[in-house]
């Protein structure tokens, strides 16, 4: 019996590392959203049905458009707070409202 207790606690260790090792790897590929400080002109709006099409500043990419909405100067940080949003242009009528991605901290203003 103490053996398979020994088993069973061993087979519970690396069940609970493997799930560490999973959400660690999501985290950092959740964590690795799209915000640097760097940007291109990229269109929103795209869809028919939606809001206007847009030319703003942000970055196009396999998990969609994403576009710096506004920024702040921060005096705290000495930086500027680009602050990005995602383009949900999707759906049956082609305009999901956009919802906030993530912020920047950056050195210079983006326009």
């Amino acid at each position: 019996m103490k053996m398979n207790l020994k088993r069973w606690g061993a087979l519970g260790a690396a069940a609970v590392s493997l799930a560490g090792v999973m959400v660690v790897t999501g985290g950092t590929t959740a964590a690795h959203a799209d915000v640097r400080c760097s940007k291109n002109v990229i269109w929103i709006n795209d869809s028919p049905g939606g809001d206007p099409i847009m030319a703003v500043y942000g970055h196009s990419h396999n998990t969609g458009n994403h576009y710096i909405k506004d920024f702040i100067w921060s005096a705290d940080y000495g930086k500027y707070a680009w602050r990005w949003y995602a383009d949900n242009d999707g759906g049956s009528d082609g305009d999901t409202k956009d919802t906030y991605y993530g912020t920047s901290w950056c050195d210079y203003s983006p326009w």
